[in-house]
């Protein structure tokens, strides 16, 4: 069993490196599009002594809020003709891991699944289960990505509300 969700509300963070020519005013121009579009620059490595085809090296980190907005930026960029040699875009997400150990029926892990799928920022996840045919004991792992840091806390309660009412083991963090 696993489920997936997109992560909405979540930062996109960026890292490019361009190449700009060696004319004045393109480093402006190249990260005018990220603040007109709502974007937060994190920081600028400007390569000045890096020429590479009579254009300057610059790496750019930054945070927006969705692909679209990417899309945006990379159109203002084609348009000015800047150079993009490497793009690395990523949400941010923090890690959640659980460990479920006792008498879980089937449907008890399909009822988890479904209401982690429905949790609000809850990025993914994944339930894998191990059983056998002669006990109804089992053992669920349950790992997956937030994509805030505030859902870890809920996400804490959930499961322990569920252990406590069912009756299960429950080992948080395995990591």
């Amino acid at each position: 069993m696993s489920g997936r969700k997109t992560l909405e509300g979540t930062l996109m963070k960026v890292n490019v490196d361009l190449r700009l020519k060696d004319i004045p005013g393109q480093l402006v121009g190249a990260l005018e599009p990220i603040s007109a579009n709502d974007g937060n620059i994190r920081g600028v490595v400007h390569h000045h002594d890096d020429k590479v085809g009579g254009r300057i090296a610059v790496n750019v980190t930054f945070e927006i809020r969705s692909e679209q907005v990417l899309d945006k930026i990379m159109e203002v960029w084609k348009k000015r003709e800047v150079d993009v040699a490497k793009i690395d875009a990523f949400f941010e997400t923090y890690p959640i891991q659980y460990l479920i150990v006792g008498n879980i029926p089937t449907k008890e892990l399909e009822s988890i699944t479904k209401a982690l799928e429905s949790m609000e920022n809850v990025a993914s996840i994944e339930v894998r289960y191990t059983g056998s045919a002669n006990s109804s004991s089992r053992a669920a792992l349950v790992t997956g990505k937030a994509s805030k840091k505030e859902a870890i806390g809920s996400l804490d309660q959930f499961f322990k509300q569920r252990s406590d009412k069912h009756d299960y083991i429950l080992i948080r963090g395995l990591d």
